[in-house]
């Protein structure tokens, strides 16, 4: 029965959506939040393909369906939503990052919204979801310098901030006794500034800076598929797929070169180059995957993800990336599923590992192509609210991307996430005797 108190959290959760929102959108494009070294290649850190509530679990998501979760990696698992139910999702992450070479370390750390969810029915066969999350995030500042015969010692900062947002709606049909298929209709938009400062001690030197800003905006559409297979009273399996074709997002690219002029204070403008027009092409990204559901208790599931970043394009140039490629696996386990149990008899517990192949690729010193490998465990519980649906959850990864070489910089990589799941039933008309 629907009553006030639902009203009342409904209302509360739609302003969530529409404040959060708001800073989501501007937090990656005003402050440098991530620092990694590596975002200054292809995209930056793609975000877009974490499945938050799973990356406890490895990060697997083609087979996953919940009514209590939205899985927007796979918009076939909408279907899973109950007819009569509401459902937001929301996570705050906070990231360390370690950058370790043979002879140095750094460690740097920072906090944000992680995204924003929430689902509801049409229709008993017609269920719809919607959300915001990033995308992909830049930001990174690196020093080097170099010795002039004429100049000097002549110091350069590269500097790198913003990203791309990702706002969605998806669609999921209940199509024929548990085959379900979606869509996610996506709007990616973002600017990112990549900025270098040239500066020297010697008096003839003028302090000269590159400022290029990238502003970048389209669409992008993600099919889904899943097939859930009863074989007996608990247990259930579950095949799931995804599609993402090839992207094409427009840019427009303005470029900037000052100079500090020496005993004036001012600035003079070198160059200005505005409204450049070019695109971004982002590779098609395939992925499927299997989850088991064996009992009440426990279940398990296996993906793989491919992307063929290769062929990533900005301006009609190649970057030189790798095709990447991930696998993940992971375990949930609950004790007991009975409401009214105690309290750790009804955490929900999860555990994951995955393994993998980063677009990244860079020259050691020597000029070998280093390949970069990624690899990460992760651990988490859902925390349920006593008489409902509605729950916490906690998880943490611990993952390390790294070449071979002891000339190129690693990282380690420390994700602490907290979610929150409300499962509210709205669409019930109240009834009096």
């Amino acid at each position: 029965m629907l009553n006030k108190k639902n009203n009342l959290l409904g209302w509360v959760c739609l302003m969530a959506i529409s404040a959060l929102s708001l800073t989501q959108v501007n937090s990656v494009q005003s402050q440098n939040r991530i620092n990694s070294p590596y975002t200054m290649f292809g995209p930056g850190e793609v975000k877009g393909n974490e499945y938050f509530r799973n990356l406890s679990m490895g990060g697997i998501s083609q087979g996953f369906r919940s009514n209590r979760s939205i899985n927007y990696l796979n918009p076939a698992s909408y279907t899973a939503i109950d007819t009569l139910s509401f459902v937001f999702e929301g996570t705050v992450f906070s990231h360390i990052y370690q950058q370790q070479t043979a002879t140095q370390e750094q460690t740097t750390h920072y906090t944000n919204l992680g995204n924003l969810n929430f689902a509801f029915p049409v229709t008993r066969r017609w269920k719809v979801a919607a959300g915001i999350l990033p995308w992909s995030q830049v930001g990174y500042r690196i020093t080097d310098f170099e010795q002039d015969d004429i100049n000097g010692r002549i110091n350069y900062l590269y500097e790198g901030s913003g990203g791309i947002n990702q706002v969605y709606m998806g669609h999921a049909f209940s199509i024929y006794k548990g085959l379900s298929a979606g869509i996610n209709i996506s709007y990616l938009f973002g600017k990112a500034e990549d900025r270098m400062l040239a500066s020297s001690d010697s008096v003839g030197f003028h302090r000269t800076a590159w400022t290029y800003s990238d502003e970048t905006d389209g669409l992008m559409l993600t099919y889904g598929l899943q097939w859930a297979i009863p074989m007996g009273e608990t247990r259930r399996i579950t095949l799931g797929a995804s599609y993402t074709g090839p992207t094409q997002l427009d840019i427009t690219r303005n470029r900037y070169i000052t100079r500090a002029l020496p005993g004036v204070g001012g600035i003079d403008t070198l160059n200005v180059t505005m409204g450049n027009k070019g695109t971004m092409e982002i590779p098609q990204n395939i992925a499927a995957g299997v989850f088991m559901r064996f009992n009440n208790r426990i279940a398990a599931g296996l993906d793989y993800q491919t992307q063929e970043w290769s062929s990533f394009r900005t301006f009609d140039t190649q970057h030189g990336l790798n095709d990447a490629w991930q696998i993940r696996s992971g375990i949930v386990y609950n004790p007991r599923v009975e409401t009214f149990s105690g309290l750790f008899t009804r955490l929900e517990y999860r555990a994951g590992i995955r393994f993998g192949q980063s677009f990244l690729t860079m020259a050691d010193n020597a000029g070998t192509l280093q390949d970069f490998s990624e690899f990460g465990v992760s651990f988490g519980v859902g925390v349920p609210l006593r008489r409902s649906l509605t729950g916490l959850n906690l998880g943490f990864e611990y993952s390390r991307r790294a070449a071979d070489s002891n000339d190129l910089i690693n990282e380690n990589f420390f994700r602490f996430n907290i979610g929150i799941n409300i499962y509210e039933r709205w669409f019930v008309r109240s009834r009096f005797f």
